[in-house]
């Protein structure tokens, strides 16, 4: 047994004899989440990046006449440039560290390291580009023709590999290792810091039922008439580079545009009153104003001029202003979606949410305006007054206070609506209210309609039949 445990005790020291250790490691960037970011904006898939300051520490030393190769490669997806940077070794501690290129590809570069006239320190390092004066290895920096770092959410690694020179034996650590280097977001957006719930349409607006909103609010504030939803326009907030992987991107210098698409209900606005105030004027100017459909809301080409500095966000302020005439209906929804165009690059489309990110940023909320309303609204497709029927509306109202409620009656083509006296009337409180069709409007011709009930309670308290 003893015999035993003197020759385990002399396998090991024999081991740390030769210098295999697991501590080398890269330390610049000092960690994945240091990898240097760059916008999505400023690149194409062709677009060259030049790659930021990378330094390997060894942790081991090599005594003299070890030579020895160190491999690096990029991640799957990424390519070097054809022709790898001369490493060019400095001396450290007395050594002197000799470098020749062994092998250069797009996909490796491939050094051997010959170690002479003194060991070199455990702590040796080899760096690209320019190291500080002093440590013995110089590589000039070196470039990415192919990443994939034009998708958002990209990252690009680079793997090194420590051998003897004959490559069959490795020093250092006992597989390959790898450091996050670059990685790719989205630069520039819009979006909303959070949804804007506090818009509430009122039923008891003073030019109509729903036509209008009820006043106040957390900032922006609605008035009467108007409703108001913030946007954060964001110009390269994350600091990512362009491909020189140093200077920050900054979309007002590309004098590009941006595209803002709101889906949801969009009717009901007046001429030019749902917009986006670019200039901090409050009222509409030109330029500013929506192009409305049923389902949607267009903002195009948004000047790069109304983005703030680079580095920076900024708060936009998008109104919609009742055309007074038209109900508002008790809720909508409206969802940000778009695309911007820099002028380098290709066209990108607005982000909801970004992943992949070293610094997280806010989520992007695609539900950012949620309108609600302090009513309820019941229809029926069809009801008749035709007198040799007998129709009626039968309405419970669970909440203790009675509560009023007006009618909008709907005809086909060519027939003329006249209101009767229960157009508008009281439910009663925690009970049912019966109310006559006849009463409430009569058709000429065809005897037969929709109809349309808005009522100043919540949907959860009001039921119809």
């Amino acid at each position: 047994m003893k015999n035993f445990t003197i020759k385990a005790v002399a396998v090991a020291a024999g081991v740390i004899c030769a210098g295999v250790a697991h501590a080398g490691s890269f330390t610049a960037p000092a960690a994945n989440i240091n990898a240097t970011k760059y916008a999505i904006e400023a690149l194409t898939g062709m677009t060259a990046v030049q790659l930021p300051l990378i330094t390997y520490t060894m942790g081991v030393s090599r005594p003299i006449g070890t030579s020895f190769t160190i491999i690096l490669t990029p991640s799957t997806g990424a390519t070097f440039a054809a022709t790898c940077p001369v490493l060019t070794p400095g001396a450290l501690g007395g050594s002197t560290v000799v470098a020749s290129i062994k092998r250069q590809s797009t996909t490796e570069c491939a050094y051997d390291l010959a170690i002479s006239v003194t060991a070199s320190p455990a702590n040796m390092t080899l760096s690209w580009p320019a190291p500080t004066a002093g440590v013995p290895g110089v590589w000039t920096a070196p470039t990415l023709v192919t990443s994939g770092l034009n998708v958002p959410g990209t990252s690009v690694s680079v793997i090194a590999n420590l051998w003897d020179q004959g490559e069959t034996a490795r020093i250092d650590n006992s597989g390959p290792v790898s450091r996050t280097v670059a990685t790719s977001l989205q630069a520039i957006n819009i979006y909303a810091a959070s949804s804007d719930t506090s818009t509430v349409v009122d039923v008891n607006a003073t030019t109509g039922p729903l036509t209008g909103f009820v006043a106040g609010g957390p900032a922006p504030a609605d008035t009467a008439t108007r409703a108001a939803a913030n946007l954060v326009f964001d110009n390269n907030f994350q600091a990512a580079a362009v491909p020189d992987g140093i200077t920050p991107f900054d979309f007002v210098a590309t004098a590009g545009t941006a595209t803002v698409v709101l889906t949801g209900v969009a009717t009901g606005a007046a001429a030019n009153g749902f917009y986006l105030d670019l200039n901090g004027g409050v009222t509409f100017t030109a330029g500013e104003a929506f192009t409305l459909t049923p389902g949607t809301a267009t903002l195009m080409g948004i000047a790069s001029s109304n983005f703030p500095a680079t580095g920076t966000t900024a708060t936009r302020t998008t109104y919609f202003v009742s055309d007074t005439s038209t109900q508002l209906g008790t809720s909508r929804t409206f969802a940000l979606t778009g695309m911007i165009s820099p002028t380098v690059g290709s066209a990108n489309a607005l982000l909801n949410s970004q992943t992949g990110l070293a610094v997280p940023v806010a989520a992007f909320n695609p539900t950012w305006w949620v309108w609600s309303a302090n009513a309820s609204q019941l229809m029926t497709p069809y009801f008749t007054t035709d007198a040799r029927w007998l129709t009626r509306f039968f309405m419970l109202n669970t909440g203790i206070a009675p509560i009023g409620y007006s009618a909008l009656c709907y005809s086909e083509t060519g027939n003329v609506i006249t209101y009767g006296s229960a157009r508008t009337g009281t439910l009663s409180g925690a009970g049912m209210t019966t109310i006559a069709a006849r009463d409430i409007c009569t058709f000429s011709g065809n005897t037969r309609g929709s109809v349309l009930f808005t009522i100043n309670g919540p949907a959860s308290a009001i039921k119809g039949s």
